[in-house]
């Protein structure tokens, strides 16, 4: 190959060098890198055959265009010698499955490869001496970093943080000083944290090297948490646990595994302290599940009859523990009729109990009896073998299946007991034995029916569909409800009532 022939092979290779990165963006790097390998060998032949040795070329002393066209070539040569040395570094120093931010390493080694090239073209390409050069850029770069110290001990923390990589974009943070939040962006300068306030924290590189971190997201998102909760020291101990155990199953949104545990962590004159350790999906749920925990378990303890401690005052009375009648005023359900109609019906009501595991109600079953709970954690479930799920779970004072005796509508989910279940039972006959000693009560009755569409959405027992019933069908039902029940021959005597 001629000389000439050589410089304008040279001259088309640096083109197809320059458009081919356009057109190879969505190649993957070790591609990019090969291609980059590929032409610098190319044209390392070709400017051999052209100048010679690209560390002592020899340009055409005669034809001034020719030694410019040949500088350009070798010029072109550092270039791609430059892109390909990127192209490795990026290869072995980022891989495509990491996140943008941990490429920071492979720009400051890329920017040092430019910077050499540069003195590698001036020195020798054009022939200029570059002693003096690297001595006048080095006070230069003296001055620069004493005046941009924090902003280049920003930098190189981000290197670090870069190869260490203690958290990624997407991991859920604590920083020392009060920072929470969501990694969004970790640049060259800073770290953005998205805090639930709704703003974000633009935090220094510098600063998150050597401030204490807590990553929520490592290893799992699942996240285990601990409340204390002291109660009166009068109480039986297995008596505090059960119902403490009875709330934490109660509970939505915590984690089934590891599963909760509650233990006595301490003991003195005015309380026991006992700890409820649970775990939870996320720790975005955090402020929810414990609002959750702590309402149920104040709900199981009031129930119950048990008190919370009070510092330095011993506690030797018992808690009032709810009557049915009370039960009945702060029931969703009977809390609009009257306090004489809520005495009436309490007298109706009948103590019942359960163990772990079994059924109060099953799906599909014809609706006979309403409860109201008194103690304990109920399941409400769906067994369709083709969707199997757990709809809700109840604690004290939530009642079940009323609407379903009223309407007649099978039950269209199992409710089964997940700890030991006192309640109170109220079928059809007792109702009608209420109404037979106060025929009244029928127009008690009736002003259930303007919450009928609410309640029938409430009642995951009875529901069989989304759709809630018109309030007039709803009102139609009850009517009819009541008209069997009054015609029903009624046994006084053969009820045990309470």
């Amino acid at each position: 190959m001629t000389k000439e022939a050589a410089q304008i092979s040279a001259t088309l290779l640096l083109f197809a060098a320059m458009i081919v990165p356009l057109m190879t963006r969505g190649w993957p790097l070790w591609a990019r890198a090969a291609w980059q390998l590929a032409a610098f060998i190319a044209l390392t032949y070709l400017v051999l055959r052209t100048v010679g040795s690209p560390f002592g070329p020899e340009f055409d002393t005669v034809q001034p265009g020719a030694r410019i066209w040949q500088q350009l070539i070798e010029v072109g040569w550092w270039l791609i010698a430059a892109q390909c040395a990127i192209g490795i570094v990026r290869l072995f120093v980022v891989f495509e499955a990491k996140p943008r931010e941990t490429r920071i390493v492979s720009d400051l080694m890329a920017g040092i490869i430019h910077l050499l090239t540069l003195f590698a073209v001036i020195n020798f390409v054009f022939a200029v001496p570059v002693g003096g050069l690297l001595a006048t850029s080095g006070v230069i770069a003296i001055v620069l970093g004493l005046a941009l110290q924090s902003s280049l001990s920003d930098v190189f923390s981000g290197i670090a943080v870069g190869i260490e990589r203690p958290y990624s974009p997407g991991d859920l943070v604590w920083v020392e000083g009060g920072i929470e939040g969501r990694v969004i962006q970790v640049n060259w300068r800073s770290t953005h944290i998205a805090t639930p306030n709704g703003d974000v924290a633009i935090v220094p590189n510098s600063v998150m090297a050597k401030a204490r971190l807590v990553n929520h997201s490592m290893p799992t998102n699942i996240r285990r948490v601990s409340i204390t909760v002291k109660l009166a020291a009068n109480e039986l101990p297995d008596r505090c646990m059960a119902v403490l155990n009875a709330a934490v199953k109660t509970c939505m949104l915590l984690s089934a595994t590891p599963p909760p545990s509650v233990a006595r962590t301490g003991l003195e004159g005015d309380g026991v302290a006992y700890d409820i350790s649970f775990s939870i999906p996320s720790i975005e749920v955090l402020v929810a599940a414990r609002t959750e925990l702590l309402g149920h378990v104040q709900s199981h303890l009031r129930h119950a009859g048990i008190a919370l401690a009070v510092p330095g005052v011993p506690i030797r009375a018992r808690l009032d523990v709810p009557s049915a009648a009370t039960l009945l005023q702060e029931s969703d359900w009977f809390g609009v009729l009257a306090e004489s109609d809520r005495i009436l019906l309490a007298e109706h009501l009948v103590e019942v109990w359960f163990a772990a595991g079994d059924k109060l109600m099953k799906q599909g079953d014809d609706p006979k009896v309403l409860f109201i709970l008194a103690s304990g954690t109920v399941e409400i479930s769906n067994d369709t073998p083709e969707w199997p799920e757990v709809i809700f779970r109840l604690g004290p004072g939530s009642s079940l299946g009323a609407i379903g005796m009223i309407t007649g509508t099978p039950y269209a989910a199992t409710a089964t007991a997940l700890t030991p279940v006192t309640a109170y039972s109220l079928d059809k006959q007792g109702v009608g034995d209420a109404i037979a000693v106060r025929p009244d009560l029928v127009k008690s009755f009736e002003v259930l029916a303007r919450r009928g569409q609410e309640m029938n959405r409430r009642d995951v027992v009875a529901r069989q569909s989304d759709d809630a019933e018109a309030p007039e069908m709803f009102l139609s039902k009850l009517r009819s409800f009541l008209r069997k029940i009054s015609e029903t021959p009624r046994s006084e005597g053969q009820r045990r009532r309470r």
